[in-house]
């Protein structure tokens, strides 16, 4: 997992204590306070992660992100993005193509969390097989040996890959709330069922009912078992509602 980071806040007490915590974590922090500063650091440093404010006085971060994205060594790298109100969430991802969006005001060990989950999941291989399946991550995408390539929406990949890395285990729904969703999800239930039935109807009747869940066990990526194939040890893992 890399351990460098690129803080980017235009309150400057607020931008020393995250560099502050952050460091205490481990990482090399580089610090900004603009769009400006953060392309030039980002360019001269290649962190392994970003964590930045979305309003930065008169702009905002996305000509950083834009950078980011169109960066050969950066492209990949983690974009979490931290604003005041929740209700920017989507225009951060939008205009930032973020991997989170959080509400400002949360614990630090909360962003803290976010960014080494973000770090672990960039370092599972780009592409991922399992049995019948081979997941990009680069195109936000699925495939099933002998079938079209399924592109799916950030939120619905995001959902896919988090199921499918744990699989054969359960995904508990706060989890997905917070990796997922990027809330506290009020409604949860509501919340994750629109969102699984969205990426089923995606996946397709074969592949959606691999999607499985259970109460208090969360939800579950079940791989049908090969024939021959000696059965999993835990019936929660092949149990569905």
């Amino acid at each position: 997992m890399g351990n460098s980071i690129l803080i980017t806040e235009d309150e400057k007490s607020y931008l020393r204590s995250l560099s502050q915590y952050f460091t205490l974590l481990g990482f090399t922090v580089h610090a900004a306070t603009n769009s400006k500063d953060t392309i030039r650091l980002a360019s001269e440093h290649l962190p392994d992660c970003f964590l930045l404010d979305y309003n930065l006085g008169d702009e905002t971060v996305a000509p950083a992100c834009l950078f980011i994205r169109s960066h050969s060594q950066l492209r990949s790298a983690p974009i979490i993005v931290l604003s005041g109100a929740h209700e920017k969430a989507e225009e951060c991802y939008n205009n930032c193509n973020a991997d989170l969006f959080l509400e400002k005001g949360k614990p630090f060990t909360e962003v803290g969390a976010a960014v080494k989950r973000q770090l672990r999941r960039m370092a599972v291989p780009p592409s991922v097989k399992s049995s019948d399946i081979v997941v990009s991550e680069e195109r936000l995408s699925i495939t099933r040996e002998g079938y079209s390539e399924i592109l799916l929406s950030a939120e619905q990949f995001k959902l896919f890959l988090l199921l499918f890395q744990r699989s054969p285990g359960f995904v508990s729904e706060d989890e997905i709330c917070s990796a997922v969703l990027n809330s506290d999800c009020g409604d949860k239930r509501e919340a994750i069922n629109m969102l699984v039935y969205r990426l089923r109807s995606r996946l397709g009747l074969r592949l959606g009912k691999r999607i499985k869940s259970r109460k208090r066990l969360g939800w579950a990526y079940v791989q049908p078992r090969v024939r021959g194939e000696a059965p999993p040890k835990s019936s929660d893992e092949t149990a569905s509602r």
